[in-house]
């Protein structure tokens, strides 16, 4: 196959009857224009094109064809290689979002597991828990954050799989569109192959054209011309085509694939090529002054013709008279690189690089040997050759044209290959079981908590009025067998219209045992004469009196104690002074008896008129939290939104142990009952926003109280065995005195008996 003149644009040197080929691109219409004027004398005759000619205008028009088709396919796959790769990268996100998932389910079930074991470990008869304990509702709600949890995870693992889909079915539409481009690269190298074979039959009409080595690797063959070659100043009779785009003068070096040939020589991309595949071939075609080879070649092991071929030429001019030569030289396709483009005059001599004065991926340049001389002049086949060289020059531009053809689609191949959802594919199962794992266990943790919650006490009923529930979140039990929703919200805050004041911490006093009172039946003392009207409102100083006048003699009974709360209450309410008063009109022997205490509880609790009574109001009244029933309600604090902060006068007794560790730890031995409450109830003082900060703190109260159970249980132990060694001492003999009161008495676990208040009806 003869591939003349692979150049760009025309300029015709007249006086050569040749054509030099340069620069930019030739179409068509040029090959066709020339041939209509090939064979036009002076009157302008119109010029018959012959059927090779027309042969090499259709297959010039159907290769044009076939390579842009395989230009727009290309595109194409890659415009859906690039939606394929961005569905990837959403997947990745959405399975990295699964293992943060994970994570949070896996904390949350963690709280779960450690507040039912550790609410497992409370005995219930013995714990002061009810079933709306501020631990218990967390403990219920840390259910429902880790069903929330697992829920999510369902939900991401879902979104997940979807991803996942959507690449599988993106890759597969990229692998189509592909193959489609890869089709038609073929389709457009065929075409252009049948082009060439065309221009070969063309070239054949005005001269000599030889196919050899078709289907050959590493191999040369000796040429037969009309003239001999000149090279290194010695002229050439034997000189030989190799496949590896090589010429060799008088030593057919051929084979050789791996470097330039040590005989004199020339290397146009030498490289160790083949033509196995379709459509590739070499050729050389000869006039009596021409000498044009062609080679058509793939790399080696290439054999088929999905792939570009790479189309090298050396086009010579020659003088028959004295062997001298000028030739141009050109390769186009994907050129490898350290492709050898250099000549050797000699056996053994210098090696010559050849200049490339392309401009882009493919090469051009010049090479020449002998004196300068004048091409020779045929107007009989001038024609012919223009069009054989502006067809060659096209075929060229159409090579050159798939080569960003071939980059792109060994891009794309490279891309969809790199697009693999085998391991997200992996992650999202292994996190299915994950989930499933960590969903049996929460069910089972739910169901033990259910069981082991349904064993404390009712709830406590605090009295009329109660204070405004906050707005709790709706419990969402997703999953959970047996765990009912049907919460019993804890006691909070009262939101008040009043402003907030500086929060003042009462100083609690020394506690003072007192030693039961023996029960005395004695006739009520006669109630004095208070005033004419009892109806009538009595002021602080008769109040006074008629306290003074009942416990002159050191004792109050309770018709004393009814006496005294009629004359506070002539006026129908119970004021603050009135409370104050009281209290300093009893204690003005320097402390309160047992009585004299009740009697000031009760007098503050009905000045509350059924609302929570402060801690101001307490410490006015020379109290403690320990002085009032208890179940009474008493606002703490006020947290910093003004909100009230309202517990049972017990709950806050038992939280000021916590004041101090020297406090907390002799509460353990002294009154282990106490301890434990306040550990129980740490954070009770708190307001449901404050609360809500940390459940995991909340479950470590848990887990303290669990702790103090133990310590208080250690203490009533050795506090039973000390009664008992004590018992047995004094059985034996011993004449010490024993203050504990007995096995049974008040020191024994040091229990102080419950006050129990009568309720005045108003």
């Amino acid at each position: 196959m003869t591939k003349l003149r692979p150049f760009a644009a025309l300029s015709v040197v007249r006086n050569t009857g040749r054509l030099i080929l340069c620069g930019g691109v030739v179409t068509l219409f040029l090959v066709f224009g020339m041939s209509q004027d090939v064979y036009a004398n002076e009157n302008q005759e119109q010029v018959i094109v012959s059927p090779a000619q027309q042969t090499v205008n259709t297959a010039l028009s159907t290769a044009t064809t076939e390579v842009q088709q395989a230009i727009d396919a290309t595109a194409n796959a890659a415009v859906e290689v690039s939606q394929a790769q961005t569905e990837l990268t959403q997947a990745q996100a959405a399975v990295s979002d699964i293992a943060s998932a994970i994570t949070v389910v896996q904390d949350k079930v963690s709280v779960v597991e450690s507040a039912t074991t550790t609410l497992l470990a409370i005995d219930p008869e013995t714990t002061e828990l009810t079933q709306s304990s501020e631990v218990i509702v967390d403990v219920k709600t840390s259910v429902i954050n880790a069903t929330n949890a697992v829920t999510n995870l369902t939900t991401e693992i879902s979104q997940a799989q979807t991803e996942v889909s959507q690449v599988a079915t993106a890759k597969a539409t990229a692998v189509t569109a592909q193959s489609t481009a890869q089709t038609e690269l073929t389709q457009a190298n065929l075409a252009i192959d049948a082009a060439q074979t065309a221009v070969n039959n063309l070239q054949a009409t005005i001269g000599t054209s030889t196919n050899v080595l078709a289907g050959i690797d590493d191999a040369g063959v000796l040429m037969t011309l009309p003239f001999d070659l000149l090279m290194g100043g010695v002229l050439y009779d034997n000189v030989y085509v190799g496949s590896n785009a090589t010429i060799t003068f008088g030593v057919n070096e051929g084979a050789n694939y791996y470097s330039t040939p040590n005989a004199p020589s020339i290397s146009i991309a030498g490289w160790d090529w083949t033509t196995w595949s379709t459509g590739t071939g070499i050729t050389y075609a000869t006039t009596e002054s021409t000498l044009d080879i062609a080679w058509d070649l793939r790399p080696f092991p290439q054999q088929d013709a999905s792939t570009q071929m790479v189309q090298v030429r050396f086009n010579a001019d020659v003088n028959p008279v004295n062997g001298a030569w000028n030739a141009t030289v050109s390769a186009v396709g994907p050129i490898p690189n350290g492709a050898r483009f250099n000549y050797r005059e000699t056996a053994g001599g210098a090696v010559t690089e050849i200049t490339d004065t392309n401009v882009g991926a493919s090469f051009a340049g010049q090479i020449s040997q002998g004196p300068e001389f004048t091409p020779i002049v045929n107007n009989n086949i001038a024609g012919i050759q223009a069009a054989v060289d502006a067809a060659n020059a096209t075929i060229f531009q159409l090579n050159q044209n798939l080569s960003p053809v071939v980059s792109q689609n060994t891009l794309n191949t490279s891309n969809i290959n790199s697009i693999n959802t085998t391991s997200l594919t992996n992650t999202i199962n292994s996190a299915i079981a994950t989930k499933t794992t960590l969903e049996s266990n929460l069910n089972i943790k739910a169901a033990e908590l259910t069981a082991a919650i349904s064993l404390l006490p009712e709830d406590v009923v605090v009295p009329e009025p109660q204070p405004s529930p906050q707005p709790q979140p709706e419990p969402i039990f997703g999953g959970v067998p047996d765990f009912q929703p049907e919460f019993v919200e804890p006691p909070v805050e009262t939101v008040l219209d009043v402003p907030v004041e500086e929060e003042i911490q009462p100083t609690p006093e020394p506690e003072t045992v007192l030693e039961p009172e023996p029960e005395v039946d004695l006739e009520p003392a006669p109630e004095p004469e208070l005033t004419p009207d009892d109806s009538s409102e009595t002021s602080l100083e008769e109040q006074e009196s008629i306290v003074n006048e009942l416990s002159n003699d050191g004792e109050l009974s309770e018709s004393d104690a009814e006496a005294v709360l009629d004359a506070l209450s002539s006026d129908g309410e119970i004021t603050q002074e009135e409370v104050t008063n009281l209290a300093e009109t009893l204690s003005e022997d320097g402390e309160f008896t047992e009585a004299e205490r009740e009697l000031v509880a009760e007098a503050l609790i009905e000045s509350a008129e059924g609302e929570a009574v402060t801690a101001e109001a307490i410490e006015e009244a020379g109290l403690t939290y320990e002085d009032l029933p208890a179940e009474t309600p008493v606002e703490v604090r006020q947290d910093e939104n003004g909100n009230e902060v309202i517990i049972t006068a017990e709950v806050a007794a038992a939280l000021t142990v916590l004041e101090s560790p020297a406090e907390f730890i002799g509460a353990i031995f002294d009154d282990p009952g106490q301890a434990l409450t306040a550990v129980l109830n740490i954070g009770a003082d708190m307001s449901v926003e404050e609360r809500e900060e940390s459940e995991k703190i909340i479950v470590a109260a848990v887990i303290a109280g669990q702790a103090a159970i133990n310590a208080a249980t250690m203490a009533a132990t050795g506090a039973a065995t000390t009664a008992a060694v004590s018992a047995a001492t004094t059985a034996t003999g011993s004449t010490t005195p024993s203050n504990s009161g007995g096995a049974g008495g008040p020191a024994a676990g040091n229990d102080k008996p419950k006050r129990t208040f009568r309720r005045r009806a108003k």
